[in-house]
């Protein structure tokens, strides 16, 4: 099964395109160069030849497959001689070589040229050479003389190797990991950590322990092993000392547990670095794939493994427990784990331990785990500590704690909080988090009375709830002095954090996207500075992702989205990426794609913990997917449960939304009482439920117009269009415009459906098609032809072409000017 590598396929396609092109694909041993390649060929209109190399092969190896398919199709008739001066002499079977002076590599080189130019004059024409790792330097020379040669359009080479070759005018693209996701599709399931560790992204190597449990398969460890057997005692030596010390070890350490001086230490690790078993690292060395240190270890005997451990304890003392617990040492083990706060393996110690607070421990290894975004073991770490303290005020902490953790897994936690804030009335904190859960629940009142005691008992962090009780208010200009005033006052990173996060997100709900944009860039920013990326900057990463995927910028939403969920983020946050993800591939036209996100999100909401809104917003995303899909019955039935089963009008986002859909498939037809509508968004969203139910679309477009965002105005446009067919042309030349600079392909067929039924040509005046509007698009932008071509993955020649019809068609003397008379036409 191939997953991923779009941009890898995207530059081989650039290199087609600009046929005669060569492309180097690079990357290590089961990376999935033959698959990448594969993939690419798959499907072309071409003639594809493909041939490889093996150790120890014969000359010209990779060239006699190729060669061999491109006589048998066109026969050798296509150079002088029938391929009797040169050819014969790699292809047997035409018979043998003519005794004539010219014989030579000289003619064997020009005879390949010229059947490789012919053949791309009657079809294109790919030549794969597979693992030029392995390739002769004959079979080298003549791979640099055809690339320096071919001049013909039409014939595109591809080659691939572990190591980077100078080959002259080829494009080297390295092939990358795969990232957590693209390792799980590959597999078929998502519990795909361990493997993911152990492989690191290597599609070869993930598949071989898919089912392999916690070992190695014998296959690959032989593979990972065949350097090794070949290396003297001395390098063996060195090489095991590695492996137990660490992935990367300083040469320092090695020298000390070795006992070798450092000319010795040097000659014993030459071979072992010549066989790049071992990389130089700066002052250190790094195996060059996990598993080859992983192999090395599980070879060694069990007395070899508990020595080498002990041995590396004092020379590495931030790994000492590790190696004396490794060694069977535990006092000394139990001993280092305290030292340096490894609650984990202190509890596993336990037995060693000498009058210590077990629930201390627990409570400290909770925490731990909660920075770590492992939310689920600091769950359970912290409901063991409670069920071992008695003492209130330690109680209510605990309590506090674990609700912060099941947040992170989607629960709200408010029982806890209340039974905290019963246990200690007068703490600050409790009564701040008790405030700021009330304030997700749409409990407004309480909410803020508690926040302002809490913030008067002197919690800093109250300020951020009053600040988003205020802007969910509609005042947003105070709303933001108090977030001001949060940051200054935060009194830890984390509460520096949320105050961007929450910031950024009644931005967004309020519809003002760009400054949404500008707060979580920032967070962002702080995050990855104070090292927390991984927990809130990939919360701040949703935040990202939802302003740029609702100003129409999906491939930015796409590229953030993508770094956050790279990093493994806890399961709340990753589920909220995953909805926006979801919401993207819906408006792209994607409903496989969106239905595959929508089922990995749904498992990790367990809850409310965000109240109302995160609760609502994967039954929207799956609204939205089934009526996309024309599956009304299920959007219907979705619509019912809705509001059977929730309160609207508790949520701040997600109300209109669901009621405006719910109208287009003809499930209501008034709001229930009392539902608010604060901010240009929900006033959109409301418009356009009111134009559902009968209003005016005029109103509706107006609305998405000022809020910005492009996918919901050209919606609005369609809908417009439809009730006055009179006046359609120019909102349906408008909604035809964005779907084609958006690459909405749903918007593209409604508004063409539209058109047909209004009987209104869309491509009249300037004759524009949808690849040429989308390249206006890009135009306006500023971008210049060779970045067209990348964003669009065409070559800079056609981008040209494209360019030069459209300024044509508009009677525009430069790019500016068309630029100008698309806008003013509306067609961008």
């Amino acid at each position: 099964m191939f997953v991923g590598r779009e941009a890898e396929l995207g530059r081989l396609a650039a290199v087609r395109d600009r046929a005669p092109g060569a492309a180097l694909v690079v990357g290590e041993a089961g990376i999935g160069k033959s698959a990448l390649v594969a993939e690419f060929v798959r499907g072309l209109d071409a003639l594809v030849a493909e041939g490889g190399a093996d150790p120890g092969g014969p000359a010209y190896a990779p060239f006699v497959p190729v060669l061999r398919r491109l006589v048998r199709e066109y026969g050798a008739g296509l150079v002088p001689g029938g391929g009797r001066r040169g050819l014969a002499c790699l292809l047997p079977e035409l018979g043998e070589l003519d005794d004539t002076p010219d014989l030579g590599r000289a003619r064997l080189f020009e005879e390949v040229l010229l059947l490789v130019e012919r053949a791309a004059e009657r079809r294109p024409l790919v030549l794969v050479l597979e693992d030029l790792h392995w390739a002769d330097q004959a079979g080298r020379d003549l791979l640099v003389f055809l690339l320096r040669n071919l001049m013909r359009p039409g014939v595109t080479v591809v080659a691939t190797s572990r190591e980077p070759l100078r080959l002259p005018g080829a494009e080297v693209i390295r092939v990358p990991p795969l990232g957590r996701d693209e390792v799980a599709r590959l597999l078929g399931r998502d519990d795909v950590d361990a493997i993911m560790a152990r492989s690191e992204g290597n599609p070869l190597f993930a598949e071989a322990l898919a089912d392999a449990g916690a070992t190695t398969p014998a296959s690959l460890r032989e593979l990972l092993l065949a350097g090794a057997e070949k290396l003297p005692g001395a390098g063996l030596d060195v090489l095991r000392i590695a492996a137990v010390a660490g992935r990367r070890t300083p040469h320092e350490v090695l020298r000390q547990v070795a006992g070798l001086d450092d000319l010795a230490l040097d000659e014993a690790l030459r071979p072992v670095v010549r066989a790049r078993l071992l990389l130089v690292d700066g002052d250190a060395y790094v195996f060059r794939h996990a598993l080859i240190r992983e192999a090395v270890y599980d070879d060694l005997l069990p007395g070899e493994r508990r020595r080498l451990h002990a041995r590396c304890a004092p020379a590495q003392p931030d790994l000492a427990a590790d190696h004396w617990h490794a060694a069977g040492d535990g006092p000394r083990a139990f001993e280092a784990a305290w030292r340096a706060r490894r609650w984990d393996l202190v509890l596993e110690l336990w037995a060693y331990a000498d009058g210590q607070d077990h629930a201390e421990v627990l409570e400290h290894a909770a925490r731990d785990a909660l920075c770590e975004g492992a939310a689920h073991r600091a769950e359970d770490l912290a409901t063991r500590a409670l069920a071992e303290i008695s003492d209130p005020l330690r109680a209510a902490h605990l309590l506090e704690l674990r609700v912060a953790i099941r947040d992170l897994l989607g629960e709200e936690g408010l029982d806890d909080l209340r039974e905290a804030v019963r246990l200690a009335p007068r703490e600050s904190r409790l009564l701040g988090a008790l405030a700021r859960t009330l304030a997700w629940n749409g409990q407004d009142d309480e909410a803020r009375a508690l926040a302002e005691q809490a913030y008067g008992l002197g919690d800093a962090r109250s300020l951020a709830t009053l600040a988003e009780l205020t802007a969910l208010d509609g005042d947003l200009a105070t709303a933001s002095a108090l977030y001001a005033r949060a940051r200054t006052a935060a009194p830890d990173d984390d509460a520096l954090l949320v105050s961007y996060a929450s910031e950024a997100d009644v931005l967004q709900a309020a519809g003002e996207h760009v400054k949404a944009e500008a707060v979580a860039r920032r967070g962002i920013a702080e995050a990855a500075r104070l090292g927390l990326a991984r927990a809130r900057g990939a919360h701040l990463a949703a935040n990202l992702a939802e302003p740029l995927a609702s100003l129409g910028r999906w491939r930015e939403a796409r590229e953030a989205a993508a770094l956050a969920l790279a990093l493994d983020p806890p399961p709340i946050y990753r589920a909220w990426i995953l909805l926006v993800l979801g919401w993207v591939a819906v408006q792209e036209g994607s409903l496989a794609e969106a239905a595959r996100l929508l089922a990995q999100a749904r498992p990790l909401m367990r809850g409310r913990s965000r109240g109302y809104d995160s609760c609502l917003e994967p039954d929207l995303l799956e609204c939205r997917l089934a009526e996309a899909g024309g599956d009304l019955g299920r959007a219907g039935r979705l619509i019912d449960h809705v509001l059977s089963e929730h309160d609207l009008t508790r949520s701040r986002r997600y109300a209109w939304p669901l009621l405006a859909l719910a109208a287009r498939i003809g499930r209501v037809r008034a709001a229930p009482a009392g539902l608010a509508t604060v901010g240009r968004v929900q006033e959109a969203y409301r418009a356009t439920f009111e134009a559902e139910c009968g209003g005016s679309w005029a109103e509706a477009v107006a609305a998405w117009r000022a809020v910005g965002q492009p996918y919901e105005l050209g919606q609005a446009l369609v809908r417009a269009a439809e009730q006055d067919p009179a006046r359609a042309r120019e909102p349906l030349r408008e909604a035809l415009a964005v779907a084609a600079a958006l690459g909405a392909e749903p918007l593209r067929r409604r508004a063409e459906a539209a058109a047909a039924t209004a009987r209104v040509a869309l491509s009249a005046a300037p004759g524009l098609s949808v690849r040429e509007l989308e390249v206006l698009g890009l135009v306006a932008e500023g971008l210049s032809n060779r970045q067209i071509a990348e964003r669009l993955f065409i070559s800079a020649r056609t981008s040209g072409v494209h360019v030069s019809n459209i300024m044509a068609k508009l009677g525009a003397a430069s790019r500016v000017e068309a630029a100008a008379v698309a806008r003013r036409t509306g067609l961008i």
